[in-house]
């Protein structure tokens, strides 16, 4: 019996509680409650488990791991270790650099030479990094400081990589998804079946969106692989999108049925079109594809744009 690391006691989120008299008071939640607030509940406790267990133990491989699913374009796979890479130092580095222009600004010299030796070990780890070098703010600016620390200036091969974008140096990724598309549910497929259910139980403003994403994430996902997740019958779609309800039973038990019926081959073949040693080559050598838009696409991107705006306040 599948049971949702929501489910510990140990996890609990704080909401607003919205019953509250005083205005500002908070509430602590767990479970489809947690899941049907926050669809990616399941991947933050899975990374904060990591955290407690890499403290624990002193080794962060498997943290690492975790973390260059989520953010590829931050790891290079080094001997099978996945390390983090120029672009991942290059970014702190940037944000060193604004806070000690501040701390310059105020004239605070002991604050000065503090951040002024935290700028010198990032650059430090940022040379004993992988990669290529990336376009790093910092040194563009101040080619003296680049000069210095014997940093070269990016090659035109950097600048034409998928690296090269704002996204990847931000956040990590090299193209958007929803949070459906989360690599944490083709290791974890259940949770993705937990957090639909969630929606369709406890969240009926966006239970149309379950449907959708029911149909046609695993296809979207999986595109490549073995791995075959039986969609819902498109009436049932189709009666989702012109019924204001969502009917309550079908989509969930359908979506049950097909990962029960899923093997532990397929699921882990599944899962390997996410290993970290190829995700940045699979992205990079991912064909365009022509889709055909329908009034499906359009109804799902509709009620998707909530999800797509809260996708980076919730990770």
């Amino acid at each position: 019996m599948f049971v949702s690391v929501l489910n510990d006691r140990s996890f609990s989120m704080q909401v607003r509680d919205v019953n509250s008299t005083s205005g500002d008071g908070w509430r602590k939640v767990w479970g489809k409650e947690a899941a049907a607030i926050n669809q990616l509940a399941a991947v933050n406790q899975g990374r904060n488990s990591l955290i407690l267990e890499a403290v624990r133990t002193n080794d962060w491989s498997d943290y690492h791991q975790f973390q260059a699913k989520q953010h590829p374009a931050w790891y290079d796979n080094v001997g099978g270790v996945m390390k983090q890479n120029k672009l991942y130092y290059g970014n702190l580095i940037d944000v060193q650099n604004r806070s000690l222009k501040e701390a310059v600004q105020s004239g605070d010299e002991m604050e000065i030479e503090r951040r002024k030796a935290r700028m010198d070990e990032l650059i430090t780890d940022f040379k004993n990094a992988p990669g290529e070098v990336p376009h790093v703010i910092a040194f563009i600016t101040d080619p003296a400081l680049a000069e210095a620390h014997g940093i070269p200036k990016p090659s035109s091969d950097w600048y034409n990589s998928p690296y090269n974008n704002a996204l990847a140096a931000s956040q990590g990724r090299f193209e958007d998804k929803y949070w459906y598309e989360n690599p944490y549910f083709a290791d974890h497929p259940n949770e993705m079946a937990f957090a639909l259910e969630a929606v369709q139980e406890l969240r009926p403003d966006i239970a149309k969106i379950a449907a959708s994403i029911n149909k046609g994430a695993y296809e979207r996902n999986v595109a490549s692989s073995s791995f075959n997740a039986k969609p819902v019958e498109p009436s049932i779609i189709e009666e989702a999108k012109g019924d204001d309800q969502l009917e309550s039973v079908g989509i969930v038990e359908k979506a049950s049925v097909a990962l029960a019926e899923a093997t532990a081959v397929k699921v882990e073949q599944f899962a390997r079109q996410f290993s970290t040693a190829n995700l940045a080559t699979e992205l990079f050598a991912k064909k365009e594809r022509t889709e055909t838009p329908t009034s499906l696409d359009a109804l799902r991107d509709r009620l998707n744009q909530k999800a797509a705006e809260r996708k980076y306040n919730i990770v």
